[in-house]
């Protein structure tokens, strides 16, 4: 009787660990990183063309879809009562706009955006972090969670302070979801924030490798790269789906697309 059940649980635990190293196979060889000689070969190239890589070059998936987006749900009287609270009306003859002491907001085609030309509130901009935690707090106050999203662009300009947060999904950027603020001394001044959700993924297919797509990229001389991001964007006007891409940042603020499945620049 010992014995059976012994046997039954070294059968067990064989089992558990072969699946697990058979999950550990599987997850390695997905992962596209070309080896060391191809990465000597790319940054041989790089420089002599004077081009820097001043950031990690990230790995990512070997296959990849595209993404489909489907409408996402607003919880619209929530919304209304955060930006503007419970004074608001809504402007007759708008569809979905609503205004209160100066500030306006309007719900639809999958996007919030708020207006308010004059805020008098307070706010230190020079301190990031509480800025951060301000914007957070806009992400829960609309029925939003802040951890879905995180900071992309960071700019000040003028006394105000413009942001961008992009969606993510299982760990990757959606660059075509992202919700964009402008903030000054006195308060928030204009918020768009888009509210479409991952419907399902279609047409599978191998992907570039960071390293490839360096070395097919043709890259102006003098180039210094800041930031290189796998994530989903539209490539032609039109398509119903986001394609997977990659995205160089460069030093001047530029920032380039290329399809990942083929290495074109959009």
């Amino acid at each position: 009787m010992e014995w059976s059940r012994a046997k039954f649980i070294l059968i067990f635990l064989f089992v558990v660990l072969n699946g697990f190293l058979l999950y550990s196979i599987i997850r390695t060889a997905s992962d596209t990183r070309p080896g060391r000689d191809y990465i000597q070969l790319v940054n041989s190239l790089l420089e002599s063309k004077n081009i820097r890589v001043e950031c990690t070059v990230p790995s990512c998936r070997a296959e990849s879809g595209s993404i489909v987006y489907k409408k996402g749900k607003v919880d619209e009287s929530r919304v209304v009562s955060f930006f503007l609270g419970r004074d608001a009306r809504q402007i007759h003859g708008g569809e979905n706009v609503w205004e209160a002491e100066g500030k306006v907001l309007e719900i639809g085609n999958n996007r919030i955006i708020f207006n308010d030309k004059s805020p008098d509130g307070h706010l230190d901009i020079a301190d990031r972090e509480a800025l951060a935690e301000e914007l957070q707090r806009v992400f829960r106050g609309i029925g939003l969670k802040p951890g879905d999203f995180i900071p992309d662009i960071w700019d000040e300009k003028d006394g105000k302070v413009y942001v961008r947060y992009v969606r993510k999904y299982k760990g990757q950027l959606l660059f075509s979801i992202h919700a964009d603020f402008t903030v000054s001394e006195k308060g928030l001044e204009h918020a768009l924030v888009m509210t479409e959700e991952v419907s399902h993924t279609i047409g599978r297919s191998e992907v570039l490798s960071a390293w490839r797509l360096l070395a097919v990229s043709n890259l102006e001389e003098n180039s210094v790269i800041t930031d290189i991001s796998f994530g989903f964007k539209r490539i032609h006007e039109g398509e119903l789906y986001d394609s997977p891409v990659w995205r160089i940042r460069l030093s001047d603020g530029r920032e380039i697309y290329y399809n990942a499945f083929t290495g074109e620049e959009i």
